[in-house]
């Protein structure tokens, strides 16, 4: 697997996943909302943003993370060795953003765009992972259903989740 897209709400642990990823295989990770997000909560245009992931997709090897917007969606994904979509119930995405947010006032998140306060923003980015679970989920959904199966990995718990970032651990201890 060269190519890796993690897609998947708000507060799904996207960021800390590619991470593990890439720290297994060696593999160069890239998160969206640092390329989209600009400081102070300036997204860039949708074409801009177009041009930088066709350039990052047309890569030989690379781990994406994120949704950006919905029109590159199905490049990433076509382009992908694996889709990981991580489908956690609403409130486990809302309860998780809200922990980074608050988590932020001393650290930095993984793949977070610097300069953006996240406890400011808590509130947009709950109706962000709202959008997303009412709009969004079910374009990927649909997007994945002309996947190949053996191409996708659909993560539906908290449990599941754990189970496949234990996988990873065990990677990264071997090598």
């Amino acid at each position: 697997m060269n190519r890796i897209a993690i897609l998947g709400n708000g507060g799904a642990g996207k960021s800390t996943l590619a991470l593990l990823i890439g720290r297994a295989t060696g593999i160069p990770v890239f998160h969206l909302d640092q390329i989209i997000w600009e400081e102070n909560w300036k997204a860039i245009s949708e074409s801009e943003f177009q041009r930088k992931h066709e350039q990052i997709v047309a890569m030989p090897s690379w781990v994406i993370e994120g949704l950006g917007y919905n029109s590159t969606l199905w490049s990433r994904m076509r382009s992908a060795d694996q889709i990981i979509f991580i489908d956690l119930p609403i409130f486990q995405h809302l309860f998780w953003a809200a922990k980074r947010s608050f988590k932020s006032l001393w650290t930095a998140p993984n793949g977070w765009s610097s300069g953006n306060s996240l406890m400011r923003k808590l509130p947009y980015i709950f109706r962000i992972i709202w959008h997303v679970h009412k709009n969004t989920r079910p374009y990927i959904l649909k997007l994945l259903s002309d996947c190949l199966p053996e191409k996708v990995v659909h993560i539906k718990s908290k449990r599941e989740l754990i189970e496949f970032r234990g996988k990873l651990n065990i990677l990264n201890k071997a090598c």
